[in-house]
């Protein structure tokens, strides 16, 4: 199975606030930035398509397919209580020093840990790879999520996951063999 991730575009969500998996909604003109991200991949043949059914992802999906299948796996982490909140407010809180020193294993309030994340990816993958053995699948999804694949398809340490820088917009590619490109 072939797999090519794109992460959304940059959205209307104030720099520094916390937004998780709240629908934030995507800037004027995004239309147009999601037609050059579908440029990049004209020569691409997606079997499927899976997105987060957040709309900063919904909308750049149904770009490539308007027959998306929308799956809640591929959602960002879950912060709880810090949903859009500032950071620089998030870190004063007492609760904030805990999660910040293991959020492997650390959930924020009423949110999730990024163990839990790389388990709902896991699980995502096993799903796709029993069904789409031998296609190629995108899947549009966010930040966590990408790091997440890129963890468990390359066999890396959680820790490892940020060492993987993820922009707005861009795509990544692999295979189950293990090679990996950027774009």
């Amino acid at each position: 199975m072939n797999i090519t991730l794109i992460r959304h575009i940059k959205t209307t969500a104030p720099e520094g606030i916390c937004y998780g998996q709240t629908d934030v909604e995507l800037p004027a003109g995004y239309k147009s930035v999601h037609q050059s991200i579908v440029s990049q991949l004209n020569h691409e043949r997606f079997d499927v398509v899976y997105s987060s059914p957040l709309q900063r992802c919904a909308l750049l999906a149904e770009s490539f397919n308007q027959n998306v299948i929308f799956d809640e796996r591929l959602k960002e982490l879950n912060f709880g209580s810090w949903e859009m909140q500032m950071w620089s407010a998030i870190e004063k809180r007492p609760e904030a020093a805990d999660f910040f020193n293991d959020y492997l294993n650390i959930a924020p309030p009423n949110g999730e840990s990024y163990n839990e994340l790389l388990f709902r990816i896991d699980n995502f993958l096993d799903d796709i790879a029993k069904r789409h053995p031998n296609q190629n699948v995108l899947v549009v999804t966010h930040g966590g999520p990408i790091r997440a694949f890129h963890v468990l398809i390359n066999d890396l340490k959680p820790e490892e996951a940020f060492n993987l820088k993820v922009d707005y917009g861009q795509i990544f590619r692999y295979s189950l063999t293990n090679q990996t490109d950027t774009i």
